[in-house]
């Protein structure tokens, strides 16, 4: 059995970690296993990159979803001719010619997991409204990523419609939310899997606070709470309400840490670059008290189930497969969608419980993520849909 894994990069970004750990556990398998993206930044042998990208630069510049590469490069690829299975993840980000699947699907068996919702917009990856219209969720702006630059959501929606038509691909969804959304839209006839991502508990994992807050150089006598983001003024990770609670609650026992592009101006948070080391960012979830995540589009929520993991408590939104993930009062606090008060009540219900109810919470967090979202679980998870599916 040989897999053959197709996205925009291959180690950076939610997806890509996804689709990097599948290969890792493949390859621990003995199970044969590239990738083909668009951006290699890693040095792996068997990892492969796409090296005309002429059509995706002029796709980029025109800002519109049109086809892309030459599909006879695709089908010459031996590493595509080897495979048994093609395993899609993002294919939006200009570079890859949707109207390949039609013809892949002919020759191979189609997985395709959806990290987001592009796949059933006319654009766009993070709709922010449940509207539907003819099978899609309506992008309530042009410029919501990947954007377009004039309105041929008609044509797009047309064109999508067209191709699964006469596509055969099983879906793979990381969120019972995320299912339900797909069951209602124009995929709603393909075969939906749900496999929830997993992170690894092994790097993720309580640690000594006191002994953490030490080596960080953190005070304390503090209670801290981290907010990551790692995209600059991503307004989709819910940096305005953020910089609320931050500014609402400048007081002399909160000290705020912001990790990644968002920096705050308010004088009781620290700023920290991005950090790519797993294990140092580990350090810091277990060093803080509450993980503030009040993210607005959230198919599943990586960085929720990280912070789990290491014990931390979350303080989120009802947003996307983020309720799946931390229960309300037992993994950390779910506020009302957009309520900023409710948000800043969550705060005030994590701040206020003592030790021992936090003890309590905090072994609830990574006792769940155990038993639940590990990268082992997923990883075995997608090897029998792949088994199954080979055999078909």
């Amino acid at each position: 059995m040989k897999i053959l894994q197709i996205g925009t990069i291959d180690k950076s970004g939610g997806a890509a970690k996804i689709s990097w750990v599948i290969k890792s556990f493949l390859e621990r398998k003995k199970i044969d296993v590239s990738i083909l993206v668009s951006d290699k930044v890693s040095n792996d042998p068997n990892v492969f990159e796409i090296k005309n990208k002429i059509h995706r630069y002029v796709c980029m510049f025109l800002s519109n979803d049109i086809d892309l590469f030459p599909k006879k490069w695709l089908f010459k690829n031996e590493f595509y001719k080897k495979s048994d299975i093609v395993h899609l993840h993002n294919l939006h980000g200009w570079f890859f010619n949707l109207s390949s699947l039609k013809r892949i699907s002919k020759q191979k068996k189609v997985i395709w997991t959806l990290h987001d919702m592009w796949a059933i917009t006319p654009h766009c990856a993070s709709p922010l409204t449940d509207e539907i219209k003819k099978g899609f969720y309506v992008c309530k702006s042009r410029k919501l990523y990947p954007r377009i630059t004039w309105p041929n959501e008609k044509y797009l929606r047309w064109r999508k419609r067209n191709i699964y038509k006469n596509s055969n691909f099983e879906i793979v969804v990381p969120s019972q939310w995320m299912l339900d959304k797909i069951s209602m839209s124009v995929l709603k006839d393909k075969k939906i899997n749900l496999i929830y991502n997993g992170i690894n508990n092994n790097i993720f994992k309580k640690q000594d606070k006191k002994e953490m807050r030490k080596k960080l150089d953190l005070p304390l006598d503090k209670k801290i709470v981290l907010f990551i983001s790692d995209a600059e003024k991503n307004k989709l990770k819910g940096t305005d309400y953020v910089e609320k609670i931050i500014k609402n609650n400048n007081t002399e026992n909160i000290l705020f840490l912001s990790i990644g592009g968002y920096k705050s101006e308010q004088s009781n948070c620290i700023n920290i670059d991005k950090i790519n080391d797993p294990k140092k960012l580990s350090e810091y979830y277990c060093a803080s008290d509450i993980f503030l995540y009040p993210s607005l589009a959230d198919t599943f929520g990586l960085v929720v189930a990280e912070s789990m993991s290491c014990g931390t408590p979350v303080l989120s939104f009802e947003t996307g497969g983020i309720p799946e993930i931390a229960l309300h009062k037992k993994n950390g606090y779910i506020a009302k969608q957009k309520d900023l008060k409710d948000l800043q009540n969550g705060l005030d219900y994590l701040l206020d419980l003592n030790d021992n109810d936090l003890m309590k919470m905090s072994e609830d967090c990574s006792s769940r993520i155990r038993d639940n979202f590990t990268e082992e679980i997923m990883c075995n998870k997608y090897l029998d849909l792949y088994k199954k599916i080979n055999n078909e």
